[in-house]
């Protein structure tokens, strides 16, 4: 696919670029930090990502703070501490490839977590690979991040076209089932995939595209866009989405008129930012997802997932969106991988070799669901799920799972809500 490629190999160019551009000093750790686990992270905290990436900070702390709790990461008969050394990529890739690199070779990190985005985890993985760093990111799901034959690159999400393939799939089983559908996506790795994924579920089972069209990712004028997608009158609406396009985009449906009878996003609805900003206009939306808070898991560090659930809403009194909960499975699953191993800090470059051949070993439930990396370092596949916002609250919609809510369908105009 010419579009999937293209963007691939720029950002693989990138990224080979970025390793030139920093020639850091490799600087020690202390006597002091060689007895805690240092774990790096470079992550969205400001920029058009901002609120997503903050997620995953959210996550990684809460995790962390778990395991301090009981003096730190068991081995070898005793207990190391983990130190987050958190950086903000400010949503760009470059950064976020530069702050990898410092990571590995200046502040001589153990281990990476990853950041959020496809187009950023992209690019970083490429530096964590050529400095051999085991690299695990719970917000990433593009497929060409797991075409490059990497050994240090591990995922939980599924890839793109099985991470949003419930959104499409909960309108083609809706009755009366749409026979028109519009599909329109950000210029951004995922969000395209996650388009071309959408039009292909719906064109296999029959509904007809009338609309396609990849946007630029900073759009400013999305009322002029919807116009568009509302003159071919579709019965649904598909976005290749992150968090900010999900509310411009419903934003600007309201204010040309716009109800179609569905809207889903590949990511946005499952952020309670969706909600919380949205209010009543947020209903109907329907979102994918991979966790919902209603599966039980047993989990090796927070017990069960309900657990965790209700930890972190103790912690940030709000609901967690699915990819805090994969984030958190990266991070559980880099750490049974040291202890597997009895290592201890400060990690040698052999010990990260060993962690990353370990972790394709794992084969483990986790708060998130069964944790399983495939040779490719992706996720062996879960169910995908698509989530509706109900009442103010995000609710599963399909699969027909235990505790799964009929669809709310059709969507009914703005000025009857």
């Amino acid at each position: 696919m010419r579009v999937r490629t293209t963007m691939a190999k720029r950002l693989a160019a990138l990224a080979l670029a970025v390793g030139l551009v920093l020639p850091l000093a490799a600087v020690r750790p202390t006597a002091a930090q060689a007895r805690e686990f240092r774990i790096g992270v470079a992550v969205a905290l400001s920029g058009i990502f901002g609120r997503d990436g903050t997620l995953l900070k959210e996550a990684y702390e809460l995790w962390a703070e778990a395991v301090n709790e009981r003096g730190g990461i068991e081995s070898r008969g005793g207990r190391y501490p983990v130190r987050l050394i958190v950086y903000d990529d400010e949503s760009s890739e470059a950064k976020s490839a530069q702050l990898v690199e410092r990571l590995a070779t200046v502040d001589r990190v153990d281990l990476l977590l990853g950041g959020f985005g496809s187009n950023v985890v992209f690019a970083s993985t490429a530096v964590a690979e050529k400095y051999k760093y085991p690299y695990c990111s719970g917000a990433a799901s593009a497929n060409p991040i797991f075409e490059r034959g990497f050994k240090f690159t591990f995922a939980t999400l599924n890839k793109t076209f099985d991470e949003v393939r419930a959104v499409a799939e909960v309108f083609v089983h809706a009755r009366p089932k749409p026979q028109t559908a519009a599909v329109i996506g950000a210029e951004h790795l995922f969000a395209k995939l996650s388009a071309d994924g959408f039009r292909k579920v719906l064109q296999d089972n029959g509904v007809r595209i009338v609309h396609f069209e990849i946007f630029p990712l900073a759009l400013a004028d999305y009322t002029s866009l919807l116009q568009k997608v509302k003159r071919r009158n579709p019965e649904i609406l598909l976005v290749g989405s992150l968090l900010a396009h999900s509310l411009r985009v419903m934003k600007a449906a309201k204010e040309v008129g716009y109800a179609p009878k569905g809207v889903g996003f590949s990511f946005g609805p499952t952020v309670p930012d969706f909600v919380k900003e949205l209010g009543r206009d947020a209903e109907y939306a329907v979102g994918a997802s991979e966790w919902v808070p209603s599966l039980y898991y047993r989990d090796p560090v927070f017990g069960t997932s309900r657990t965790w659930y209700e930890r972190f809403r103790l912690k940030y009194r709000k609901e967690p969106d699915y990819t805090q909960v994969a984030a958190t499975a990266c991070a559980v699953a880099q750490q049974l991988a040291v202890q597997n191993l009895n290592l201890v800090p400060p990690l040698s470059a052999e010990d990260r070799e060993r962690v990353a051949e370990e972790m394709h070993r794992l084969d483990f439930q986790s708060l998130y669901g069964r944790v399983k990396f495939g040779p490719d370092g992706a996720i062996v596949q879960k169910p995908p799920l698509a989530v509706q916002i109900q009442d103010g609250r995000g609710v599963l919609v399909w699969p027909r799972l235990q505790g799964a809510k009929p669809l709310r369908y059709p969507m009914p105009p703005w000025d009857r809500r």
